[in-house]
């Protein structure tokens, strides 16, 4: 059975809930369509993390490739501030 465009695919496995959370924010804010998977579990109990293979973060097959691109920038830090990155004025 081949896979259809639009089934989910996992792409990544992160242990740490706000990683995956990191990571769903970044594929969103290029376009891609995301998921997570099993991060309730993983926040509700962290040592069920290892058990379970940590929080999946999933994306439309056809998306597969750009998901790859974009977990690739991330590793080698594409997306990293500069150390005198300025934020603007504070919202308060």
């Amino acid at each position: 059975m081949t896979a259809a465009a639009d089934d989910w695919l996992t792409v990544a496995r992160l242990h740490d809930a706000v990683e995956a959370q990191l990571l769903l924010g970044r594929l969103h804010a290029d376009g891609i369509e995301a998921q997570l998977a099993d991060q309730n579990h993983v926040q509700a109990d962290p040592l069920i993390a290892l058990a379970l293979g940590g929080v999946r973060v999933q994306v439309r097959q056809r998306d597969r490739w750009l998901a790859q691109s974009v977990i690739d920038r991330l590793a080698s830090g594409d997306y990293a501030l500069d150390d005198d990155f300025d934020p603007g004025p504070s919202v308060d």
